[in-house]
């Protein structure tokens, strides 16, 4: 009668850590060993796995002769890979090409594309089964793309910049040195990635009549004090609105307010306002350069914060959502939020 011979100690771990971890015939293997070790008959093995005899002897004989390392598969021959590495090479060199040059009415490479494309180009022909694993294999995935925001350069950039610099130093340390903007908040909630059990994806309720707001904020660099006006939209009128809400504010001293030059901020009814208000210098930023204000990472604050997966059963609430997070942005956590130490 074939037994499996006695394991060493480092041996008969390895069975064990084998038996839990490694792939279903590996484990199953490992299993007809132990068994063996412990006296089962090869016809009580092979009944109990529903397998042959002689695929029990041939296991058992293995381990006997190398040891745990013999129970898995050895590297076979088989047949050579239809992608080498020159179809590889090419299909490389496709996806990095425009489909117009190969002559096709595409904006991008689809599979059965590439399958063509490669006929026409090396003479061979894959299937669409191995094309899509080459893709693969190369780190190529399926996924959509993302849009991004164009790579411009305003040719005014340095003088913008160079212009506010000059206003807030020929302004004197008693000017009050404001950057301001405005974001549109809405009742349609803002989804976001969250936790949920799995098979019961939550369900977000959007509103029957969706309504927005517009609010105009400014931030003071010098001292982080923060005010704000919540208007119905942002045409010019609400702009004004709002210039004339910071002269309300600063009541007295020079005012310099940095700002995008967004179509409502340079309205000829603007210029005409400041033109009457010369206390309150307004200065554009650089287009393309959203980065360059700190109010923006106030939004992005208050939206993470108040918007996302939530319905609110009115703007009303809303509105008194926003008023609470701007009751506990104090001077000091302000700076913090827009990094203006």
């Amino acid at each position: 009668m074939l037994y499996a011979r006695e394991p060493g100690d480092e041996e008969m771990q390895e069975l064990k850590r084998m038996m839990q971890q490694e792939v279903g015939r590996v484990s199953q293997r490992a299993h007809m060993v132990v068994l063996s070790i412990h006296r089962k008959s090869v016809p009580e093995i092979a009944q109990l796995f529903e397998t042959c005899r002689a695929t029990v002897r041939f296991w058992i004989k293995r381990f006997n002769a190398e040891g745990p390392a013999g129970l898995y598969d050895r590297e076979r021959s088989g047949r050579p890979p239809k992608a080498t590495q020159e179809l590889k090479g090419a299909i490389v060199q496709l996806v990095q090409d425009d489909p117009l040059k190969e002559g096709y009415l595409a904006t991008f490479w689809t599979v059965a594309m590439l399958v063509l494309a490669l006929v026409s180009r090396v003479g061979t022909k894959l299937s669409p089964s191995t094309v899509r694993s080459v893709l693969h294999q190369l780190g190529l995935s399926w996924g959509r793309p993302r849009l991004a925001m164009p790579t411009k350069v305003d040719p005014e950039k340095a003088s913008k910049q160079w212009a506010i610099v000059k206003a807030v130093w020929a302004a004197g340390p008693g000017a009050a040195v404001l950057y301001a903007d405005e974001c549109r908040i809405q009742l349609l909630p803002l989804i976001r990635a969250m936790w949920h059990w799995v098979g019961q994806q939550i369900r977000i309720p959007t509103p029957g009549d969706n309504q927005s707001r517009a609010i105009f904020g400014m931030l003071n660099i010098r001292t982080g004090q923060w005010d704000y006006l919540i208007r119905p939209r942002m045409r010019k009128e609400d702009f004004i609105a709002f210039l004339e809400h910071v002269l309300v504010v600063y009541p007295v001293g020079p005012i310099v307010l940095i700002i995008d030059s967004y179509s409502s901020h340079t309205a000829h009814l603007v210029q005409e306002w400041l033109v009457e208000h010369p206390r309150l210098q307004v200065l554009y930023l650089p287009k393309y350069c959203s980065h360059l204000n700190p109010v923006e990472l106030i939004w992005h604050q208050l939206k993470n914060e108040i918007a996302p997966n939530r319905l609110y059963a009115s703007m009303k609430i809303m509105l008194d959502t926003v008023t609470a997070f701007f009751a506990d942005l104090t001077p000091a956590r302000a700076l913090a939020c827009t990094a203006v130490e």
